[in-house]
């Protein structure tokens, strides 16, 4: 703030007229709309020394009050914003780590001042880059640049701004930058596993071929049939062996495998069944004579019907007569 010209000299007017008729004039008089003291308003000023001394300390407290407000800041400025002391308190709990409090000063000193615009800025940050929350960092730098649209840092607010907003993007689900992300995950994970199947069957073609040439040179060679010697019959004038040779022990003749029974012949109307994996005659009896109150008796028949029959050991590819 600053004094205005016309007060100025209509100030100095009056005491140029005072200068003259000091007597029988007060205060108020001279200044009619000054606000002073009552007692000092109706006083006379005719002592000529007194109002030489006020004379003379007007030009002097007229220029301290000219310099002091020279000297007071702007509103909207930097300065302003760094001797709030709320601000000043958020910066030290900024330096603390202690972001919480140091929003809640920043937001007491736009709320004492509704100038400290720094203050939008600085909470913005604070979301943003500390406490991650993109949403509340966006509300509050569009908040500064409302307050201060020629701010210096404006390029680097909105460059914050548009940060914010793909942080925002990230954390939403299906979104098109965490798809393509994911989709070129994928992608290499693909190619990964095609090179490693390709140097998997590479070397178990390796190992097979190996194994082949270790089997060849293992083989035995086939063996050549022997030529059959017809047996001389023995002369009846041979002399039996002497009795101190010991004879040798007999071995026991390899009883051969029993022939395989004949199949049965089914009986008229009577039906067939080749044993499969997991057959049973109650399996049979069941499939066969769905109506059938008693699978025991169906069993029965089945067994009668295919004598020597062990439906204990039933052998894959074995015909059964089914009556």
């Amino acid at each position: 703030m600053g004094i205005r010209t016309p007060d100025l000299l209509n100030a100095i007017e009056a005491l140029y007229q005072l200068s003259y008729d000091p007597e029988n004039q007060t205060l108020s008089q001279v200044f009619p709309s000054a606000k002073v003291n009552p007692w000092l308003a109706e006083s006379p000023l005719a002592d000529q020394d007194d109002l030489m001394k006020r004379i003379f300390f007007l030009p002097a407290i007229l220029a301290a009050f000219l310099l002091s407000s020279c000297s007071q800041t702007p509103p909207g400025s930097d300065a302003e914003d760094e001797r709030n002391p709320f601000f000043r308190q958020a910066t030290k709990d900024v330096a603390d780590l202690n972001y919480p409090a140091a929003i809640k000063q920043f937001e007491k000193a736009v709320t004492v001042n509704p100038n400290v615009a720094k203050a939008y800025l600085q909470i913005g940050l604070l979301y943003g880059d500390k406490l991650g929350d993109p949403i509340s960092a966006i509300y509050f730098y569009q908040k500064y640049l409302e307050a201060r649209p020629n701010a210096s840092e404006r390029e680097e607010v909105l460059a914050a701004m548009e940060k914010a907003k793909i942080d925002f993007a990230l954390s939403l689900t299906n979104t098109g930058i965490q798809n393509a992300a994911e989709i070129a995950r994928i992608s290499k994970e693909n190619v990964d596993l095609k090179q490693q199947i390709a140097q998997l069957q590479g070397t178990l073609a390796a190992k097979e071929a190996q194994v082949s040439q270790v089997a060849g040179a293992a083989a035995p060679p086939k063996a050549t049939p022997a030529a059959v010697v017809p047996a001389t019959p023995q002369s009846s004038e041979k002399k039996a062996p002497k009795a101190e040779t010991a004879a040798m022990p007999a071995v026991p003749a390899a009883t051969p495998p029993p022939a395989p029974a004949e199949a049965a012949v089914p009986p008229a109307g009577a039906k067939q069944h080749t044993v499969a994996r997991g057959d049973t005659l109650w399996k049979m009896a069941k499939n066969y004579y769905p109506a059938s109150l008693d699978l025991n008796e169906e069993i029965a028949k089945i067994k009668a019907a295919n004598p020597g029959l062990d439906d204990r050991n039933l052998k894959i590819g074995t015909v059964i007569v089914i009556p």
